[in-house]
C-alpha cells in the first residue's frame, strides 16, 4: 500500500490526499479474519489497525520496513525502505475516525481528520455536540503534539435518494419507525 501510494502521489504531482482508517464496525463476526487480517493474542481489531498504521506512516517517510536479502538486493543489509518516496506525502493522509478518543490519536500521529456520521459514541448529547467535541479534542492533540503542518478537518454526511416505494420502505420506513419509539 505504501509503495501504491507514492507512486500514486508522484504521478499526481504530489495531489493525494489518502484517507484511511479501520473501517466502520461491520456486521460480519471477524470479517477482517477472512482476509487474512487476524490481530495478535491480546490484540483488538482497533490495535492491529492502529499498528498496520503505525507501519504504513513509517514506509511511506522513507525508513527502511523490510529486512534486505542480500543475494537479491546487490550485496546490501539492513532495511531496505520502499520505492518510491514520495516526499510530503506523510502530510496529506487522513484518519476516519470513529469516536473522540481516535481522533486524538490521529492528531497526535499527524494525520488529518475525516468526521463522518460514523461515530461508535453515545455520550446523551445530540449528535453535532459530539461531533464538534471530537473536532475541538483533534484541533487541540494537534497543537499539543506540535506539528509543523496545519490540521484539516473533514465532515461527511450521507445522502440516500428516495427514488421509489421500495427505497422509500427500506429505508425511510426504519427511520419513521425509530422516530416514532422515541
Amino acid at each position: 500500500m505504501a509503495e501504491e501510494a507514492a507512486a500514486a502521489d508522484l504521478i499526481s504531482g504530489g495531489r493525494l490526499q489518502l484517507g484511511i482508517s479501520r473501517g466502520s464496525p461491520e456486521p460480519a463476526r471477524q470479517g477482517a479474519a477472512a482476509f487474512g487480517y487476524r490481530p495478535e493474542p491480546g490484540e483488538t481489531d482497533a490495535d492491529m489497525a492502529r499498528r498496520h498504521t503505525a507501519l504504513f506512516r513509517k514506509a511511506i517517510t522513507g525508513a527502511g520496513v523490510a529486512e534486505a536479502d542480500p543475494r537479491y538486493a546487490g550485496g546490501a543489509v539492513g532495511l531496505l525502505p520502499i520505492q518510491p518516496q514520495s516526499p510530503g506525502l506523510a502530510e496529506r493522509i487522513w484518519w476516519g475516525a470513529g469516536s473522540r478518543k481516535t481522533a486524538v490519536w490521529a492528531a497526535e500521529m499527524g494525520m488529518h481528520l475525516m468526521s463522518s456520521t460514523l461515530l461508535t459514541e453515545d455520550t446523551g448529547v445530540p449528535f453535532h455536540e459530539l461531533q464538534a467535541e471530537q473536532i475541538q479534542l483533534f484541533r487541540d492533540a494537534w497543537a499539543a503534539a506540535g506539528h509543523q503542518h496545519a490540521p484539516r478537518v473533514s465532515v461527511s454526511r450521507s445522502v440516500l435518494p428516495i427514488a421509489d416505494e421500495e427505497d422509500s420502505r427500506y429505508f425511510a420506513g426504519s427511520a419513521l419507525r425509530e422516530a416514532a419509539t422515541r
